[in-house]
């Protein structure tokens, strides 16, 4: 009966940590987030390089860089393939001077000081014929609200 109890404690224990969730690290946007690693890495797999990519600085210390908007998985394992990391990040705006305008499904983060540009404006409206997207923050004297200009 010991044995039975003993093997049930250690199957929930095994379902228990199977279960835990992969860590996840949240990166603004064109910035990055340090990682140490707990051995040498031999292997780094980004599942999508529009999203996150990795930076190996030594083989202990790696830096993950936001790219895009949205979630990639990324995996560092040593030469022997064991794994050193194993999670989710996910890229977000940046949270001070910067804003997110939805044009149908589509975000697009705008940078702000006293006017807000579409950081896509240099590289996703540039040749396209699409005008970027700019706000100003200049007092209109109608007394309407400020709206959006199209710049």
């Amino acid at each position: 009966m010991k044995l039975i109890s003993v093997l049930a404690f250690a199957l929930a224990s095994l379902s228990a940590t199977s279960a835990m969730a992969a860590p996840s690290m949240v990166v603004e946007k064109n910035h990055s987030q340090r990682l140490a690693l707990s051995g040498s890495a031999g292997a780094v797999i980004v599942a999508n390089p529009d999203i996150a990519d990795v930076t190996i600085i030594d083989s202990r210390t790696v830096y993950i860089m936001g790219k895009g908007f949205g979630n990639s998985q990324v995996t560092i394992t040593d030469r022997s393939g064991r794994v050193l990391f194993d999670g989710e990040i996910v890229v977000t705006a940046g949270k001070k001077g910067a804003i997110t305008v939805y044009k149908g499904l589509k975000p697009s983060l705008m940078v702000c000081s006293n006017v807000c540009i579409s950081e896509d404006a240099t590289t996703t409206n540039s040749g396209n014929g699409t005008p970027p997207i700019v706000f100003s923050a200049a007092p209109d004297t109608s007394g309407a609200p400020a709206i959006m200009q199209v710049q």
